[in-house]
C-alpha cells in the first residue's frame, strides 16, 4: 500500500520546526509499504496537494502532536489547525481514508472522534505496531487494539494496545526527510533513549501517554543513531528528547561514555531530574558534548511541591544554582529552570521566593557570567492528571466541559489558578508579561 504520513502545523514558536521524531518511527515499521511525509512546518502548503496528487496514497495519517502551545498570553490553537487541515484534504480526496494519532489526539482522541467526523480512524497512544497491524486488518479494525473506527455513525474503540519494548525498535527513518530543514536550531532534532517516566509529577500527563515504568534502549543502539545523524546527516546539534535523561543514571552515564569513547563531536542538550544531578554528573555529561540542560521543579515552597508531587525539597532547587554558580567548569553549560506559578498548595510567600529566586538568578548571571535562565509559566490543566482532579474540586473547571479548546481565547480558561491567591497572581501576570515586552523591545534593539 502507498502511505502518506502527515505532520499538524505547529506554526508560531520561537523556536525551530521540530523533527517529527514520532512519524519516523512510524515510518520504520512499513518497510512492506510505498511511504512519504510531509511535514507542513517546514513544506508549502501547496505542495501537499502536489504529492497526493501525484503519489496517489491508499491511507492518509495524521499526526497531532501538540494540542496549542501552553502559553496563557498568546494561545497558539494547533488543534484547530490540525481541524482545518484534516477538513481541507477530506474535502479534496473524499475517497482517501484518514487516520490520525500522536500524543495531543491520544489526549482527546474520542472528543476529536466524536468532533470530526471526516476523521475515519484514530490510534491511541503509541502507534508502530498498532498503525502496521491496522493496514494487514484494515477490514476488520473491531480485532484491533489501540484503534477508533466508525461504524453505524458511531465511534467505538477496541481497547487499549500493549505496551512494546521500545529497545526492539528499529531506528528511526531519518532517510525520508531532508534533515537540513531541521539543523537552524538545537531543540529541532531529537534522539530518544527510553520511552515512559516513573515521576508522578501531579500535572503531567507522560505515564499516561508513554507509561510510567522506563523503558530503555541500550547505549550502544542510542550512540548508532548519534553517530549516523552526525557522519552521514552532518548534524552538528541535537537534543535528547526523553522527559528526564538522567532517570536512570547509570543509563545516561553509559550514553554519555560511549559517546566518549566514539569521539563524536556534537553538542546536544537535554531535560535533567534535579534529584540525580550531581557535580560528577554534569561534568561527565559536558565531556560528552552537553552544552545546555533544563530543570522543571515546577516549585520552590514546600507546599507546593508537595502538591505538584515533585520528591524534592527546597533546598534541592537552590543546591542547583549554587552547583552552577560555583563550579568553574561548569559555566559554558546553559541552564534553564521552569517554573509554575499559582499552583495548588502555593502561599503568598512562595510566589515571593520564586521571584527572590529568579532575582538570585539574574544577579548570577550579571556578575558571575553564569548562563542561569529562570522562566515562568501556569499550568494548563491536562485530563488523566492528578491536577485535573484538583482542578474540578475547587471549582477551577467544569466536569462538564471537555477541555479541547474550541478556539485560541478559549485555551486561557483551561489554566490553573488558585483562587486565593488571585491578587498576588495578578501581579506576577504583569510583571511576566512586562518582561516579555521588554524582552521583545531589546531584541528588535
Amino acid at each position: 500500500m502507498k502511505i502518506l504520513l502527515v505532520q499538524s502545523p505547529l506554526k508560531g514558536n520561537i523556536d525551530a520546526p521540530i523533527f517529527p521524531l514520532g512519524l519516523a518511527y512510524l515510518a520504520a515499521f512499513l518497510n512492506n509499504h510505498e511511504v512519504r511525509i510531509y511535514d507542513t512546518n517546514v513544506e508549502e502548503e501547496s505542495n501537499l496537494w502536489n504529492i497526493i496528487d501525484s503519489f496517489r496514497p491508499d491511507i492518509i495519517g495524521i499526526s497531532l502532536r501538540n494540542i496549542d502551545n501552553q502559553n496563557p498570553f498568546h494561545p497558539l490553537d494547533y488543534y484547530g489547525d490540525f481541524r482545518a487541515l484534516s477538513v481541507q484534504i477530506k474535502s479534496r480526496y473524499g475517497a482517501i481514508p484518514i487516520v490520525v494519532g500522536g500524543a495531543g489526539f491520544s489526549m482527546f482522541a474520542m472528543d476529536i472522534m466524536k468532533a470530526n467526523p471526516h476523521i475515519d480512524f484514530g490510534i491511541a497512544l503509541e502507534a508502530e505496531k498498532t498503525f502496521s497491524t491496522f493496514l494487514e486488518n484494515i477490514k476488520t479494525p473491531e480485532s484491533i487494539k489501540g484503534l477508533y473506527y466508525r461504524k453505524d455513525e458511531e465511534v467505538y474503540f477496541t481497547g487499549y494496545a500493549q505496551v512494546e519494548e521500545f529497545k526492539s525498535f528499529p531506528a528511526p527513518r531519518r532517510d525520508l526527510f531532508d534533515i537540513d530543514k531541521y539543523k537552524s536550531h538545537i531543540v529541532s532534532i531529537g534522539v530518544q533513549t527510553k520511552r515512559g517516566c516513573p515521576l508522578k509529577c501531579s500535572y503531567c500527563n507522560y505515564p499516561t501517554l508513554n507509561g510510567a515504568v522506563s523503558r530503555l534502549r541500550e547505549a550502544k543502539g542510542v550512540v548508532d543513531e548519534v553517530e549516523e545523524l552526525v557522519n552521514r546527516y552532518k548534524v552538528k546539534e541535537f537534543i535528547f528528547a526523553d522527559s528526564v535523561f538522567n532517570l536512570p543514571v547509570k543509563h545516561a552515564e553509559s550514553i554519555c561514555r560511549e559517546i566518549i569513547k566514539r569521539e563524536i563531536k556534537a553538542s546536544w542538550i537535554c531535560w535533567l531530574d534535579i534529584k540525580n544531578t550531581t557535580k560528577e554528573l554534569l561534568l561527565l555529561l559536558k565531556e560528552a558534548g552537553c552544552v545546555g540542560v533544563s530543570f522543571s521543579p515546577d516549585g520552590l515552597s514546600s507546599s507546593s511541591l508537595m502538591s505538584l508531587n515533585k520528591g524534592i525539597k527546597e533546598s534541592d532547587v537552590w543546591a542547583v544554582l549554587k552547583l552552577f554558580t560555583f563550579t568553574p567548569e561548569l559555566k559554558d553549560i546553559e541552564v534553564y529552570m521552569f517554573m509554575f506559578i499559582n499552583t495548588p498548595g502555593e502561599t503568598t510567600w512562595g510566589m515571593v521566593k520564586i521571584l527572590i529566586y529568579k532575582f538570585t538568578a539574574l544577579l548570577v548571571k550579571i556578575f558571575m557570567g553564569r548562563r542561569f535562565i529562570v522562566s515562568f509559566n501556569w499550568i494548563r490543566i491536562e485530563p488523566s492528571t492528578e491536577l485535573y482532579k484538583i482542578a474540578l474540586e475547587s471549582g477551577v473547571i467544569n466536569r462538564e466541559k471537555s477541555l479541547l479548546q474550541q478556539g485560541s481565547e478559549e485555551i486561557k480558561s483551561f489554566f490553573y489558578y488558585n483562587k486565593s491567591l488571585a491578587a498576588m497572581n495578578k501581579r506576577v501576570r504583569y510583571i511576566v508579561m512586562f518582561a516579555q515586552r521588554l524582552k521583545k523591545l531589546l531584541k528588535r534593539g
